[in-house]
């Protein structure tokens, strides 16, 4: 049976087109005030449209999430280490570690206002971004603080939910583990990382709530988020002048 309005685009692929434009005024005020999570957001982002589009889920939501999930850095931008410059320093130095905790976590509770009063922002969409964090530890401010219970240093939000909502906690977590490593040149294999990344979040049980059809779903998983992870990153170490000298000899000998 064909429904009438079947040719009329839905609310969300309306509205996509805009809030996922750069001019958009939400990423404008990303980009201007936090410049590092901006690149952080397009790179996740990046990680979610490949996996959208290999496991057939919602590219477009998938995009926006990954786009809008730290919105809420914009409250307090320095307190972040991807907005942080070495003649800035960093904040927390001079910050009690319990002080910092409520800080940095307060992020995802103003991502949700932010994006709640925004119409355009798809509602599934503002819940994965409640959760891209769980109920996780900060392991440096609760390492720092000497403190004895763990759970003072959580993230007070409910794992995911949704096969989407962890797949933008992998992503989120891999793009900054990757990203730090690479900074201090310490990025050597990325199939590594995102293994370490999976098993650590699952040892937390902050995936017991996805339900994964089999293990050769994670497996693909894996290798999509290695070679996205692997393009992004290693590609940037590229020897030009031997590149350069390699394509001459390739010339030469033709």
């Amino acid at each position: 049976m064909t429904n009438k309005n079947d040719d009329i685009p839905s609310t969300n692929e309306v509205v996509t087109v805009d809030v996922l434009d750069a001019s958009y005024p939400l990423l404008s005020i990303l980009r201007e005030k936090c410049a590092g999570t901006y690149a952080h957001s397009k790179n996740v982002a990046s990680l979610l449209e490949a996996l959208g589009a290999d496991l057939k889920l919602n590219i477009t939501l998938l995009k926006i999430a990954g786009q809008y999930h730290d919105i809420g850095k914009i409250t307090y931008p320095r307190y972040f280490s991807e907005n942080q410059t070495d003649e800035d320093g960093n904040p927390h130095d001079d910050l009690e570690p319990h002080i910092s905790h409520k800080i940095i976590t307060s992020h995802v509770g103003n991502t949700a206002q932010i994006l709640i009063n925004d119409d355009n922002i798809p509602i599934e969409v503002i819940k994965w971004c409640t959760q891209h964090h769980g109920n996780s530890v900060l392991r440096y401010f609760y390492d720092k603080s000497g403190s004895k219970i763990e759970d003072t240093y959580r993230y007070n939000c409910a794992p995911p939910s949704s096969l989407e909502a962890g797949l933008l906690m992998i992503c989120d977590n891999l793009e900054a583990t990757c990203r730090s490593l690479y900074q201090h040149d310490k990025l050597d294999d990325t199939a590594k990382v995102v293994d370490t990344t999976f098993e650590r979040l699952m040892a937390d049980r902050q995936l017991d709530e996805i339900e994964l059809p089999k293990l050769s779903y994670i497996r693909r998983i894996k290798e999509i988020l290695s070679r996205e992870l692997n393009s992004m990153y290693k590609a940037k170490r590229i020897d030009y002048d031997k590149a350069r000298e390699d394509n001459s000899n390739a010339v030469d000998n033709k």
